[in-house]
């Protein structure tokens, strides 16, 4: 039973920005290794046990060429890439995906994970996606929960339930990002994990369950998939089909509701969704060329494209990032706030800096 890893890569990642942007989003970018992060996550399961070498791919279509000249970059050739005329959330993408495995691989299992995440263990990761398999065969959909490290109020929370086999577990429920204290009393109960957005599936029982608790998603989306066109790899999705597909998450669509929710937990394998600077700075090895110049400037963090030269002197725990024409000076207990700047852009009409 090979499992298909399907690499969704459509965010918008405001909160890295400038260098994230609306026409290079952070999972192009070489933020946290000499590649990029979608290299990366592609790469993650080259040449892995039980692992097709294949992936498919879903995005959005203005990043077509961009998928094309990184995958052959890195040597890897896609099963399909699945391409999006707008973005129409992770329930969409689930059920395109589903649609699409079932035709062209029915006895595989689909891996449906985000492009712009971060796994310093891959070998941990993939063991554990291994080891959820032959109970994901049994008509589960199986998430993986993260080991929380810290009571983080930026993340949703899954409550594993009754055991299964080994790690998986059936979950008990699915918890909102919560307040400090909430978070806190999670973490201390050890029964808790982070929700990662990864979802390991049969095609047939994502299918069932999408029919069952979001027939339209289910409908739209497959007609999307039947009537795209083709070009080589990519399979551009009718655009009015999609268009008609609701917007919602695979979370609020099918596992809150479904009987059939298992969950991998606690998975430690370094995992990080990279959403902010300060984030990137806790994992990146990548230099710049040439270096920052750092004088009596404790704890600051700096990321340049190649070529530009950065010098701090005489201050402390500061992000600097610079991209172009495009500055950001932030602390990092404020970078997960660097999404208002592409809010404030917008309200005044400055796309050329988007």
């Amino acid at each position: 039973m090979a499992i298909h890893p399907v690499i969704m890569c459509g965010g918008a990642g405001t909160r890295l920005w400038p260098v994230s942007n609306q026409a290079r989003p952070k999972q192009f970018h070489s933020l946290v290794s000499d590649k990029s992060v979608f290299q990366e996550t592609v790469l993650r399961f080259a040449g892995a046990e039980g692992f097709h070498q294949q992936p498919v791919i879903i995005s959005n279509a203005a990043y077509a060429d961009l998928i094309a000249r990184q995958l052959a970059e890195i040597g890897v050739t896609p099963a399909a890439i699945l391409l999006e005329p707008e973005g129409r959330n992770t329930a969409a993408v689930a059920a395109v995906a589903a649609r699409y495995l079932a035709d062209a691989f029915p006895e595989g299992l689909g891996l449906l994970v985000a492009s712009d995440h971060f796994i310093g263990r891959p070998d941990v990761f993939l063991a554990a996606v291994r080891a959820a398999a032959p109970t994901t065969g049994k008509d589960y959909i199986t998430t993986f929960g993260i080991a929380p490290s810290r009571p983080d109020t930026g993340f949703g929370y899954i409550q594993a339930g009754a055991p299964i086999d080994g790690q998986v577990h059936k979950v008990a429920a699915f918890k909102e990002k919560p307040d400090a204290a909430t978070a806190a009393s999670y973490l201390a109960s050890g029964a808790y994990s982070w929700n990662a957005g990864i979802f390991l599936f049969s095609p047939a029982t994502m299918l069932a369950e999408l029919a069952a608790h979001a027939p339209s998603i289910l409908a739209h989306a497959s007609e999307a998939l039947e009537r795209a066109h083709r070009d080589g790899a990519n399979r551009f999705l009718d655009a009015a089909a999609f268009a008609a597909t609701p917007s919602t998450s695979i979370d609020y669509a099918v596992m809150e509701h479904t009987g059939r929710a298992a969950v991998y937990a606690p998975l430690d394998c370094a995992w990080s969704d990279i959403g902010s600077w300060a984030m990137v700075g806790e994992v990146s090895s990548r230099q710049n060329t040439p270096g920052p110049i750092l004088v009596d400037a404790p704890g600051c963090q700096v990321y340049a494209e190649n070529g530009q030269l950065i010098a701090l002197v005489g201050v402390e725990d500061l992000i600097v990032v610079a991209d172009g024409n495009r500055i950001l000076v932030t602390k990092p207990g404020r970078s997960q706030d660097v999404g208002g700047v592409v809010k404030a852009l917008k309200e005044r009409g400055l796309k050329d800096y988007l």
